[in-house]
């Protein structure tokens, strides 16, 4: 996905939009993620309220709904969240979708024991990361978790375009007020196109200290 930095966020969120609506994102596999999934298995999620904060179209949230959690999936582009809302409808699964700017999470007016973010995080850098991470405290229950997944520097091949690889010091750099990171562990992105792209998958336990 291409960089978000400022001016370039509007222009970046037109061409995400048009690429859902015209063609599949490579990130669009039709299945939650391998990393949420184990998360799952080993009891990390909380329930029962679920964020899924950049949702695309519904695939990780939508496990976590046939599981019993009450979730509700964001994400900026319109024609994600109405394949995401086509998707629910299709499985018969009760599932909250909005169109919605990551930065504008506490307009939800609720929080949430757990959120995920399983490619977001690496679109921001400077300020941008700061007022996402800022928001994601918004909508966070005190002492609740924050399950993360991006693209890592070890391994991975950096783009022009984006997005960031990003190291374990700059997780916990972000997240070094009001967070706590539980543990940062090497992951994949599994994709569309029969290849695995490296990650870090991390917990964080929103601390709510300033």
């Amino acid at each position: 996905m291409p960089t978000i930095r400022g001016a370039n966020v509007s222009i970046k969120n037109i061409v995400t939009d048009l690429w859902y609506r015209f063609g599949k994102p490579i990130w669009v596999i039709d299945e939650a993620q391998p990393g949420l999934i184990a998360a799952v298995s080993q009891g990390v999620i909380r329930g029962p309220a679920v964020l899924d904060v950049g949702c695309g179209t519904g695939d990780n949230a939508l496990y976590l709904a046939e599981r019993g959690f009450s979730v509700t999936g964001i994400d900026i582009s319109t024609a994600a969240i109405a394949m995401a809302k086509r998707k629910a409808r299709q499985l018969s699964v009760v599932a909250r979708f909005v169109t919605l700017d990551a930065f504008k999470l506490g307009t939800l007016a609720t929080k949430f024991d757990t959120l995920i973010d399983f490619g977001l995080f690496h679109q921001f850098a400077g300020s941008p990361r700061t007022r996402y991470v800022r928001s994601l405290g918004d909508v966070c229950a005190s002492q609740g978790h924050l399950l993360l997944q991006c693209f890592r520097d070890q391994g991975g091949i950096a783009h022009w375009f984006g997005p960031h690889l990003v190291s374990q010091e700059e997780l916990r750099v972000s997240f070094a007020v009001g967070w706590q990171i539980e543990w940062i562990h090497p992951a994949s992105f599994k994709s569309n196109q029969g290849r695995d792209y490296p990650a870090w998958l991390a917990l964080i336990t929103y601390t709510n200290s300033e």
